[in-house]
């Protein structure tokens, strides 16, 4: 129905009475809103940027080689909010976003997302404070705008969740399937194809020639990971607009993971074919990196393909699908000028103070929080865990600090660690204690590094080191890799030991929440494997962790900004002598 004069000229009289400051005032508010956004969730961002761009802090690199840089899944995350910002001026360009406030539901949702930033903040979980970060802007759109603006804005705003890095042990065994999967189907296509024979050991495929073999690895940047998570996004993007509706869009997005896994295995199978008939050098060079951008241009045509199979087979089956326009029955109309100075305007009211007024003093409790929470457990106070010399099963051993790489360090993120090898007779045992400023990201399991850097774990399980002086029972995680290594790990929380990656987090959160002191470090030891028998590398490791254990509860339980931070000697000989079995 078209507004009469009357009905326009009310409705500009109640939004005048709802906006009783001067017109000026419009844009400092809405200057001051994005200012406590960004104080509130700036230590977010930063954490967001570093995991977009891993190798972002190597500043002797050019700008080129510090974006594609070092291992990396969310690349495309700049992209993600440069899009939403774009998809949403478009909506409110053409399409009618009335102004109606919804502020109780609004605040509901404003207070609950702030609640959780705070808390993510005390526990230094900062994806979890990305996902807090879209919550506020679905309270303050309620608040401001209400429940109509947002389902009519609702994709822009959900399309944000592509830009927020998960914890890389989340996706390590969707990691490891893609990769899996991926070789194994680009290996059976390239069988298909006359003169060319392939098999498959784990990550690495050999190519069987006239000379012998060629050998690629099929390393974490071709497991199609990065591709997954890029695609989803991309499938998200292209189910909005397409020209399916309903629960079939859902489908359309579903099917971007398998879009991934294909587009990603005939990747593989092109791969395989350029070093067979060129070299491993032209496969793994420019052709590598040529069919890194390529391959999306591929997934755009399956996603084409899927769409208009799905509109094939409805109409085969006598139930086409009804073709209607993407916003039918929204767009705006003549009637609806000035709808841009309105959704801009709502932030003039008393609400919009209210708002403000919450979102500066929640800016400043995370502040607080972020200042009042330091790191106790750094690499000054690992060093001194553990004494230079121990005696393990009446051997003397002796050490010297190794660093690790700017890669390693990149990936652990962190830079506080203790790497420090011991050695006697001719045999050497690393132990490592590895945390990060939170000391959360920097503990994820062993088993990542491992595998990330082209190693293949054969036997891995739970294990338990007995007889612990001070402790009795430590719970730990062993393994077995093709490189005759063996890594026997776990992780203190607190004042506890736990094999368990997911105890280990839940008790960092709740000490986090409880304390305001998420201490938590990872405790490794590598053992090299004299023959294929793993047990004498086994007791070696088993007794290294009996007789470092007392050090570091001593030390990482009385760091020096909460004992006296003094030195605290063990005697490194106690139970040396005792039952190095597991």
């Amino acid at each position: 129905m078209v507004q009469t004069q009357l009905e326009k000229a009310e409705t500009a009289a109640s939004f005048a009475r709802e906006r009783p400051w001067p017109a000026w005032l419009t844009p400092v508010l809405w200057a001051a809103v994005v200012v406590c956004l960004w104080r509130m969730f700036a230590t977010m961002f930063r954490e967001m940027w570093v995991r977009w761009f891993p190798a972002w802090h190597y500043t002797h690199l050019d700008l080129y080689d510090r974006i594609v840089g070092c291992e990396r899944y969310y690349t495309h995350g700049p992209l993600v909010p440069l899009v939403s910002v774009v998809i949403m001026l478009l909506l409110i360009r053409h399409v009618r976003v009335p102004v109606g406030p919804t502020p109780k539901l609004g605040g509901l949702v404003l207070g609950g997302s702030l609640l959780l930033h705070l808390a993510a903040s005390l526990a230094r979980v900062n994806f979890i404070s990305g996902f807090a970060f879209i919550g506020v802007l679905c309270g303050l759109m309620l608040v401001f705008w209400g429940g109509l603006a947002l389902r009519r804005l609702w994709f822009p705003l959900a399309f944000l969740f592509f830009m927020v890095p998960l914890p890389e042990f989340t996706i390590a065994d969707l990691n490891f399937y893609l990769k899996m999967s991926a070789a194994a189907i680009g290996v059976e296509l390239a069988n298909l194809f006359p003169g060319v024979y392939c098999s498959r050991s784990g990550n690495q495929v050999f190519l069987w020639c006239d000379e012998g073999y060629k050998q690629l690895v099929v390393a974490n940047v071709c497991n199609g990971l990065r591709t997954l998570i890029s695609l989803l996004a991309f499938g998200a993007l292209y189910a909005f607009i397409c020209k399916l509706r309903g629960a079939w869009r859902v489908v359309l997005f579903v099917m971007s993971v398998g879009v991934a896994l294909v587009a990603n295995s005939l990747r593989i199978l092109a791969l395989l074919l350029v070093a067979h008939i060129w070299d491993e050098e032209a496969a793994t060079g420019w052709f590598h990196d040529t069919s890194g951008m390529l391959i999306f241009v591929l997934a755009f045509l399956l996603m084409f393909a899927i769409e208009k199979a799905i509109l094939g087979l409805r109409a085969l089956v006598g139930r086409p699908a009804k073709l209607t326009d993407l916003f039918a029955g929204q767009l705006r109309t003549s009637d609806d000028q000035g709808q841009w100075s309105r959704l801009m305007g709502s932030v003039s009211s008393r609400r919009g103070v209210a708002c403000l007024m919450v979102l500066a003093l929640s800016a400043g409790g995370v502040w607080w929080v972020n200042q009042h929470s330091p790191s106790t457990l750094t690499s000054e106070v690992a060093k001194k865990a553990l004494p230079r010399t121990l005696t393990v099963d009446d051997v003397l051993y002796n050490s010297e600090d190794l660093p690790l790489t700017e890669q390693e360090q990149t990936i652990l993120e962190t830079r506080d660690y203790l790497y420090r090898r011991f050695m006697a007779g001719g045999q050497w045992v690393d132990f490592s204690i590895i945390f990060s400023q939170d000391n959360r990201k920097g503990t994820h399991p062993p088993d990542l590094c491992l595998e990330g850097s082209g190693g293949n774990i054969v036997y891995k399980q739970d294990v338990t080191v007995r007889d612990v002086p001070g402790r009795g029972d430590v719970r730990c995680r062993e393994l077995i890799t093709t490189q005759g290594i063996y890594v026997l790990y776990t992780y203190k929380c607190g004042q506890e030991y736990t094999s368990s990656f997911w105890r280990q987090q839940w008790v960092i959160w709740v000490n986090g929440l409880l304390h305001s002191n998420a201490s938590g470090a990872l405790i490794r030891i590598v053992v090299p494997m004299q023959d294929t028998d793993p047990e004498p590398a086994r007791q070696r490791a088993a007794a290294f962790m009996r007789a470092g254990v007392p050090h570091i509860d001593k030390r990482l339980d009385n760091p020096p900004d909460r004992a006296d931070g003094h030195d605290v000697d063990v005697d490194a000989d106690a139970d040396a002598d005792a039952d190095a079995g597991v």
